[in-house]
């Protein structure tokens, strides 16, 4: 499968809306004003979609939630880092992965989480963004 990227013109201000957010406190939805917004939150959607979940769509999502509290072994990380890349790589093809860095409490005793996964990212002709997954101590989950 291959993709163009093109620019191009259009007469939408700066007002007008493109998609929704799931990240408003406030209410359940959001508008989303830009391609990075959007971008950014159609990766939070995938990383936190368990597979099965999304109706007509039962391949959607990873398995991250399912992992994340396991205990920390050896295979931990790089199980993590699979999920996240094989399902960017499928699902948001346009997502390119620069780097992923995932921190436990054993690498860094002062850490206040469980875990840490910061996923270092870019999309063509826009500059790299940051996601990131912390898994708190009380079993719940923070994305940034």
């Amino acid at each position: 499968m291959a993709f163009v990227y093109e620019n191009i013109t259009n007469n939408l201000s700066s007002d007008t809306g493109i998609g929704v957010s799931l990240s408003n406190l406030d209410s359940v939805f959001s508008t989303v004003y830009t391609p990075q917004q959007q971008v950014h939150e159609n990766l939070k959607t995938l990383l936190l979609t368990r597979i099965g979940e999304r109706y007509m769509q039962p391949t959607y999502g990873t398995r991250l939630l399912e992992i994340i509290f396991q205990p920390n072994t050896y295979k931990l990380k790089p199980e993590i880092e699979d999920i996240v890349v094989e399902s960017i790589n499928f699902w948001l093809p346009y997502i390119l992965i620069d780097s992923i860095d995932i921190t436990t409490a054993e690498d860094d005793p002062n850490l206040p989480y469980q875990i840490r996964v910061s996923i270092l990212y870019s999309v063509q002709n826009f500059e790299e963004k940051t996601i990131t997954i912390f898994a708190n101590n009380d079993n719940t989950l923070s994305v940034v």
